[in-house]
């Protein structure tokens, strides 16, 4: 049986806006085992960043509980690295010292030696004295991908990433994301807006309601349905989580009215 890496219990988020108390998130409870890949979907604005950021302890909460890896996340920790839809690349330094950058305080030899192998893991050899400009949008990606994995995280989080990227380059990073996750066997919860890509990633997509959000519903995905994006249980999936958005959407109309 895997082991449970992630708990989230009876989570609730609220921001204070205007002096009034704003719910971002409500209820949420899930459980992650080591070696899944976790999609999330949802409308705009229903929380879906807010959680990734709870998860790595970059956000607090008022209720309910998250534990990472056997314990309670109160602060970011180097278990759980983080993907971000901008890159985030300091642009003064070269691709190497990018990739490395979170792992400063680590004998010179051995930083060396797991910044070479995160470079080959993501297919950038031959830019490692690059800088940010000189690259395209989804070899940047491809560094952020390489420092967020550096540190060898048990969890990586993946907000929206390959969101600001052409189609033909998000198709081809999403087949290079399941590779390395297969290779590294580390666990990735990602937030995206596309459904396509969350049944074609995820093998469980955890489809989230609006403001605030809650989890209106969790797919099963095999892979078998994943690599045929033509097929009829592919378009079944994705009709299953339109389905959910227009029946809010009409709720809404109908509160509205």
């Amino acid at each position: 049986m895997a082991k449970e890496i992630l708990q989230i219990k009876n989570l609730d988020k609220r921001f204070i806006v205007n002096k009034q108390e704003v719910p971002i998130l409500k209820g949420i409870n899930l459980t992650v085992e080591e070696g899944e890949f976790i999609t999330i979907v949802g409308h705009s604005g229903c929380g879906k960043s807010t959680l990734l950021k709870i998860i790595a302890g970059l956000v607090d909460y008022e209720e309910g509980e998250v534990i990472r890896n056997g314990k309670k996340v109160v602060q970011p920790g180097t278990d759980c690295g983080m993907v971000f839809q901008e890159h985030r690349l300091l642009p003064w330094l070269k691709i190497r010292d990018n990739v490395g950058f979170g792992i400063k305080n680590l004998d010179k030899r051995e930083r060396e030696k797991l910044i070479e192998k995160h470079i080959e893991l993501v297919g950038l050899e031959g830019f490692e004295k690059a800088y940010p400009s000189q690259l395209s949008g989804g070899m940047s990606q491809r560094a952020a991908i390489a420092r967020g994995l550096v540190a060898n995280p048990s969890i990586l989080l993946l907000d929206e990433p390959f969101g600001a990227l052409d189609a033909l380059t998000r198709i081809q990073m999403q087949k290079e994301i399941l590779r390395i996750q297969k290779e590294e066997k580390t666990t990735m919860i990602m937030v995206t807006h596309d459904i396509d890509e969350a049944i074609y990633l995820g093998r469980r997509v955890i489809v989230m309601s609006a403001r605030p959000g809650e989890i209106k519903s969790i797919l099963t995905i095999e892979s078998s349905v994943a690599k045929n994006r033509g097929g009829a249980e592919f378009s079944y999936y994705k009709k299953k989580i339109l389905d959910h958005f227009f029946e809010e959407s009409e709720e809404a109309i109908e509160y509205t009215i």
